[in-house]
């Protein structure tokens, strides 16, 4: 190799280092490091989406009403969107999403499973739901207000009316008919 075609490759090996380099510091300093409470939203909001997953697959399956079997296709469609969202921020973050709901969750539905085939669990299910993306709304509301990340907070904004038209929906603990999923 010539002493200039060399010359010529160190200058641009060390001009894609610096371009590198400064790329990812503009990266880094467009997105502002996560906080905790940041890092502790993504993971709560993981483990909403894949129980509500499987809340949702479970109305299809044991609602007595079209209007509940509606709403658990909405829910299931919805949130399983959701998550196909959140999971690029948790991996920018470096956290952890759930696979499935956890065994305190799954306890938590257990009665209501158990009353699968009858309008107790209609109603069981639409009480369930309207309490939780009751507290699912506040979560998401206070850490617009607060979120550090702008991936994060960017992520909250975007699920916060998805989380409202279910919220809609069950309002109440009574079925009001569902949009079609997205």
């Amino acid at each position: 190799m010539k002493l200039g075609n060399r010359s010529v490759l160190v200058a641009l090996a060390a001009v894609s280092v610096v371009g590198v380099s400064a790329g990812l510091a503009s990266a880094d300093s467009a997105t502002p490091s996560a906080t905790r409470s940041d890092k502790n939203f993504v993971e709560f909001l993981g483990n909403v989406n894949v129980s509500e997953i499987a809340a949702g697959g479970n109305a299809q399956k044991n609602a007595t009403t079209e209007c509940v079997q509606q709403a658990g296709r909405v829910l299931h469609d919805n949130h399983t969107q959701l998550e196909k969202k959140l999971e690029p921020v948790a991996a920018s973050l470096g956290v952890h999403l759930p696979s499935g709901p956890t065994k305190a969750d799954q306890a938590m539905f257990a009665p209501v499973s158990d009353k699968a085939h009858t309008p107790a669990y209609d109603t069981a299910w639409l009480n369930m739901m309207f309490k939780g993306h009751k507290a699912v709304l506040a979560k998401i509301d206070q850490e617009i207000a607060s979120a550090q990340n702008s991936q994060v907070k960017a992520y909250a904004e975007m699920a916060r009316p998805v989380i409202q038209a279910h919220l809609n929906m069950v309002n109440g603990g009574q079925c009001h008919t569902p949009p079609p999923a997205r």
